[in-house]
């Protein structure tokens, strides 16, 4: 099937907007409310990371604070899984109501663990394998070329790594909507089958990506640099922290619910869609 960047985007949009009031509560629940809890159980330390200048001292505080932090990243993960499982399936064919979407999220998350899980064992054992590579080439050219060249190599393989690490993550990006709108629960299964989804328009896709990436990035910069200014009119205590534990959680809910959008009409359109339900979707 075709890969269209402007046919995904505009479907997104479409489908966010028609199932907003809906994907505002599942996201509201499950990623904005995470993000203001953190900041309002721990407003100490966000406070004292904002007024910190040394990053060892950064380093130290997020050291002193291990545990809970780890407890409630893992906590997030699981609430953020099942809500874009939630939101992708909400958005899919099927058209569920929100209790059965839930379910499918729900329903979807230990094979969205269980993938990642083997993705993080396959990066691990490549790290290290091309680690030992890196460190041999860089050691034969540093006794060839000198430090110079060295360092050149290493800028040159460590980029080439980057963009196979991004190359192998646009390859698995539609695992979550594999596993929610086709019910395909073997986390091996998802993942082969999302990798030969992508295939055709692999790069294309990770074009796309890099351009969502870019626009965030701007738009990020340009809001957090006015509502920096807002927030500072609370002061450094609890008002302000809890403003900005607010926008960070809106934020993120509003971009789940876009990327959940982009999911289900990349899904659609590499899988294959019949023109009715798209009409029944888009009008």
């Amino acid at each position: 099937m075709a890969f269209n960047m402007n046919r995904t985007w505009s479907q997104a949009t479409a489908l966010v907007r028609a199932n907003f009031q809906l994907l505002a509560l599942i996201a509201g629940v499950f990623m904005l409310l995470p993000g203001v809890v953190i900041y309002m159980a721990m407003p100490d330390l966000f406070s004292q990371m904002t007024l910190a200048e040394d990053p060892e001292q950064i380093s130290a505080l997020l050291a002193s604070m291990a545990g809970p932090l780890t407890l409630f990243f893992l906590i997030t993960f699981v609430l953020q899984m099942i809500g874009y499982g939630a939101m992708v399936a909400l958005m899919g064919d099927a058209r569920p109501t929100v209790a059965e979407a839930l379910k499918r999220g729900a329903r979807s998350l230990p094979t969205l663990i269980g993938s990642a899980l083997l993705v993080f064992l396959v990066y691990m054992i490549l790290s290290f394998v091309l680690g030992l590579v890196l460190v041999l080439l860089t050691g034969l050219v540093g006794a060839v070329g000198g430090q110079a060249v060295t360092v050149m190599v290493t800028f040159v393989l460590l980029l080439g790594l980057a963009l196979i690490v991004l190359y192998v993550m646009t390859r698995l990006s539609l695992t979550l909507a594999v596993v929610v709108l086709e019910g395909r629960f073997n986390p091996v299964t998802a993942l082969i089958r999302s990798w030969q989804l992508t295939k055709p328009h692999a790069w294309n896709i990770f074009a796309f990506y890099v351009l969502l990436v870019i626009a965030y990035v701007v738009i990020s910069v340009l809001l957090m640099g006015v509502l920096g200014v807002i927030g500072a009119a609370f002061g450094q205590g609890a008002g302000s922290t809890f403003f900005m534990g607010l926008v960070n959680g809106v934020i993120g809910a509003l971009v789940a619910m876009v990327m959940s959008g982009i999911l289900v009409s990349m899904h659609q359109q590499l899988a294959g869609r019949s023109s009715s339900a798209i009409g029944e979707t888009f009008g």
